[in-house]
């Protein structure tokens, strides 16, 4: 019997005793329903942390921009400069605070190309840099001091072409934030996956409930089984063995791979593909399904930093970006971004963006479709179980939740939110006790 059959037999685990600091034991999930933890978690989390707000594609030029509407936390301007770079600024009129930029709806983000910013409200102008560059009558002010007038910036660096932010004062550098393991990201060529579909939706439900969703695949045969088989007792069969995944942690951050199905045989010309998988019709014809495309795009030889875990039939590394970034990297040529972003201590807005590298033809553009179609009918169902989740925790009836060894990000990913909470909270009571001294 191997070391993991022995694990396994004895109860022992694959990988959790690994980590003794998470313990096994039960945990509290007060951290999901608690205000006062959200308001402490929206501070020492989310105003400190790197948020990432968009890929560099989005901005192909000098003078491009989009804005990010950071639910509460800001109101973010990301634009191309003159010299190529990217720089980040809050979205406030050094006026009289008005936001500057917004198209028909003040509420919604927007995006596009311009020489300079202009205030709606009185006409002052900013440049790409966020400085002001025009104050209407600026005559009638009182020792106005032009040169130091600018919206705020926003500390920006750029990360294989994904644009981040943080909010705080002076936070350490993206690349050191990232670490060694995350830098690897590097290597794939997410520049060549430039088709774009995105997808945005209100969840009832805790931010931190969403990740937990997506950070174990002991739900599908309940959750997803119409994707795996045509019954529960068929999808807990057909879904792989606990043993078949891989985790990593490297905190804050971590990794999860798993195996899928291997794509279908080449297809001859002028035939729907053959009829021996169990799938709906329109999967074979459009040879695409939940996993991707079966035509895989030839992206050359893929980095080895993927699949670690020599998992066979390798389906995808999840690569979890603390606090609220999922980078999921497909076996089959594409990849998908999964953000979370709290509004309140049981609402947040989930945004799912896939990428592709773009269609030669009208068969690959319905191929990618299908395959939106299919990861956004799979997140709908999980939203479903985080609604239901928040309101049984909401009741507090019960306090106390087992996981499993296939949980195991899910424990990390909650002890590192409450650290970070709690290494923040002990800092300001350092500070306050100094001043009094």
């Amino acid at each position: 019997m191997t070391e993991l059959q022995q694990r396994l037999a004895t109860g022992r685990g694959k990988f959790t005793p690994d980590y003794p600091d998470l313990g096994t034991g039960p945990v509290d999930y007060e951290d999901s329903i608690s205000p006062e933890f959200f308001a402490a978690e929206r501070e020492a989390v989310f105003k400190r942390s790197w948020l990432y707000v968009g890929r560099s594609e989005r901005l192909p030029r000098p003078g491009t921009f989009f804005t990010r509407e950071l639910h509460g936390l800001a109101s973010i301007v990301i634009a191309r400069r003159r010299d190529g770079t990217v720089n980040a600024f809050h979205n406030v009129c050094a006026h009289r605070g008005n936001k500057v930029v917004w198209q028909e709806h003040p509420q919604e983000e927007s995006k596009g190309s311009c020489r300079e910013f202009a205030c709606k409200y009185h006409g002052w102008r900013y440049g790409l840099d966020g400085r002001v560059t025009h104050v209407t009558n600026e005559q009638e002010f009182f020792g106005l001091d032009k040169d130091s007038l600018r919206m705020p910036p926003v500390h920006c660096e750029e990360f294989a072409g994904f644009i981040f932010v943080n909010l705080a004062d002076d936070p350490v550098p993206l690349r050191t934030y990232l670490g060694d393991r995350l830098l690897e990201l590097e290597a794939y060529p997410f520049h060549k996956m430039t088709q774009h579909y995105g997808f945005s939706a209100p969840i009832r439900g805790n931010w931190k409930l969403a990740v937990d969703s997506v950070c174990e695949w002991y739900h599908p045969p309940y959750v997803h089984a119409r994707f795996i088989a045509k019954d529960t007792a068929k999808a807990e069969k057909l879904v792989p063995p606990v043993d078949a995944y891989h985790y990593d942690l490297f905190t804050p951050h971590m990794l999860t791979s798993v195996p899928g199905p291997p794509p279908l045989p080449p297809r001859e010309p002028g035939t729907a593909g053959p009829a021996d998988r169990d799938q709906i019709w329109v999967y074979k014809l459009f040879r695409a399904g939940l996993f991707g495309p079966d035509d895989v795009p030839d992206l050359g030889p893929l980095p080895g930093f993927l699949n670690k875990g020599k998992i066979k039939s390798w389906g995808n590394d999840q690569f979890w970006l603390f606090p609220n970034l999922s980078v999921q990297i497909w076996a089959r040529g594409f990849y998908i971004t999964y953000t979370y972003w709290p509004e309140s201590v049981d609402k947040h807005t989930y945004d799912i963006d896939l990428y592709f590298v773009p269609p030669e033809n009208a068969q690959e553009r319905l191929a990618q479709e299908l395959i939106v179609d299919s990861t956004i009918e799979f997140a709908m169902q999980d939203v479903n179980t985080i609604e239901a989740t928040q309101q049984g925790l909401s009741t507090r009836a019960n306090q106390r939740f087992h996981l499993s060894d296939q949980e195991l990000l899910i424990r990390r990913f909650h002890k590192t939110v409450r650290d970070t909470v709690a290494a923040h909270q002990a800092r300001d009571t350092d500070r306050d006790t100094d001043k009094e001294r």
